[in-house]
């Protein structure tokens, strides 16, 4: 990739189930003050100067609804939406297959964390055009248990290397598209981006210090704290 001119794509994951929001509406379309979740997330991918171009990947039936909040808000970098499959790998692997030709770069996200920010996503693009690949994440704030099946707690991990990692997480096209190869090819499947990466070996993941208040949407309780960091951030001026 060297010499090439960057030309990042972002993938926003938008396919899960909503298990977990205790309803049947998915949690990418609940509203989020004045926006849904997905319209908040497609925003601020859309004022980030580093993406060049955004696919989202969905669940058929919520299609038509996503191809409404696009059209409504104007967002005019989503160039596609494209149906997911039945796992978020397979999800990813659905876009990744509908990102342009030019793309050199995939900044994967999830749908369902709206309140990342144009910082988070510049600082770990950047790091990803850097090293390669890149993941945004934070560090362990609370003491770590490992516990046994039977409730025993079994060992006390350094905190002090302890990270949650969240999204985006950032990839050179070439590099994440020979591990998802080799992950399908050994009928693997993982729930992080970086899992597939860090299989393959070769190539060291490199994490990068984001913020606390990208949360993931996934239960009812994460709704009103969303809303009220939300409504933090815009009453200080912050986008």
């Amino acid at each position: 990739m060297e010499g090439a001119i960057p030309f990042v794509t972002a993938i926003i994951v938008a396919a899960g189930g909503s298990t977990r929001m205790g309803g049947e509406s998915s949690k990418q379309l609940l509203p989020i003050v004045g926006m849904p979740v997905i319209g908040r997330t497609l925003s601020a991918f859309e004022a980030a100067g580093c993406i060049d171009d955004v696919v989202v990947v969905a669940r058929e039936e919520d299609m038509l609804d996503l191809y409404d909040i696009i059209r409504s808000f104007g967002f005019r970098k989503v160039s596609q939406v494209v149906r997911g499959g039945s796992t978020r790998q397979q999800s990813v692997a659905k876009g990744v297959e509908n990102v342009r030709p030019e793309t050199t770069h995939l900044a994967i996200h999830d749908g369902a964390r709206p309140l990342v920010s144009v910082q988070v996503i510049g600082d770990v693009v950047s790091c990803a055009l850097e090293h390669r690949a890149a993941a945004t994440g934070v560090r362990v704030k609370d003491t770590l248990k490992q516990v046994s099946d039977g409730g025993i707690i079994e060992y006390t991990p350094d905190r002090s290397h302890l990270w949650m990692v969240h999204t985006p997480q950032v990839f050179e096209r070439k590099l994440y598209q020979r591990a998802l190869d080799a992950a399908q090819q050994a009928h693997e499947d993982f729930t992080d981006d970086c899992q597939l990466v860090e299989r393959m070996g070769g190539v060291p993941v490199h994490m990068c210090e984001g913020s606390y208040e990208n949360i993931k949407i996934t239960t009812p309780e994460d709704l009103p704290i969303a809303e009220a960091l939300l409504l933090r951030r815009q009453q200080g001026g912050e986008a």
